[in-house]
């Protein structure tokens, strides 16, 4: 007969890793502003990236009465990586507020967008798309909750997203204090130069730079997607390297600056050759 085994306590639990992004206005705005806010934001991101509508979730923080902040984040785990770049390319957010407006059937301006001088966009006969909102710009299924205080002429929203509209991100400055981000910015910083010698040698640019790779452990420098090669400018763990292998990608170690050279001739089926040497093969 076999031993009886002893009750054991199991509790099951998961982890999950998300792409997020917080946006917290300066000043208190109210819940109008900010539910408007909110939805052209989220169909600004779509439409910018062409991304699915269920590919991205906002909401308020802290709750849906009391709304100081919003929150973005990818559905998907691992995601698109749409937020780490609005947060790092410093026109991104520019762009996303730009569609916002546009989307909100607002002209887009020869110049700079201001809020004083919006243009609406009419329709052939002169009327106006819509009053507070319609299904064509910033009412979804998604964000019935909101529709009541959705509004598309909101003064402090429409002030909001022309600032945007007109603004560049800029990382905020401060000196790494732990190792970890020392690291971070070493590697962020020796991304930057092998871009710059790609670019100085006359070859081919990534189609993404900066990508987050299995779940955002670790970046990228860039990846060509044509070729389904991904760039490290650090070393990776060979058990990482097997994963992302297993995954149909071709990992290039890049982490030498001093082999840069040589890397770009030997990989010359993913960088291309020299815009001096293209030019003159072709006489």
């Amino acid at each position: 007969m076999l031993d009886k085994v002893p009750n054991q306590r199991i509790v099951p639990f998961v982890e999950d890793h998300r792409n997020l992004l917080i946006l917290a206005p300066l000043r208190e705005l109210p819940i109008e502003a900010m539910a408007t806010l909110q939805a052209a934001l989220k169909r600004g991101i779509e439409m910018t990236f062409q991304i699915e509508e269920s590919e991205l979730v906002a909401e308020p923080l802290p709750t849906g009465d009391e709304r100081r902040a919003l929150m973005f984040y990818e559905a998907a785990e691992g995601g698109a990586g749409v937020l780490t770049r609005l947060a790092s390319d410093p026109a991104s957010l520019a762009q996303v507020a730009s569609q916002a407006l546009q989307l909100m059937h607002y002209q887009k301006p020869v110049d700079i967008w201001q809020a004083d001088a919006l243009q609406e966009q009419l329709d052939a006969n002169g009327q106006r798309a819509c009053e507070a909102g319609c299904y064509q710009c910033l009412l979804s299924y998604f964000n019935q909750p909101d529709h009541e205080h959705i509004d598309r002429h909101n003064a402090d929203a429409i002030d909001l997203l022309v600032a945007l509209a007109n603004a560049q991100v800029q990382p905020l400055a401060t000196e790494p204090t732990s190792v970890s981000e020392r690291a971070t910015s070493d590697a962020q910083d020796l991304i930057a130069q092998w871009l710059l010698a790609l670019n100085v040698a006359g070859l081919r640019q990534p189609d993404a730079t900066r990508v987050p790779v299995d779940q955002g452990a670790v970046t990228a420098a860039g990846r060509y997607q044509a070729a389904r090669v991904l760039v490290f400018v650090h070393s990776l763990a060979s058990e990482r390297i097997t994963r992302l292998t297993d995954k149909g990608w071709r990992v290039l170690d890049c982490s030498d600056p001093a082999q840069w050279v040589a890397q770009f001739a030997t990989h010359a089926d993913v960088f291309g050759l020299p815009a001096a040497t293209t030019s003159g093969a072709g006489r």
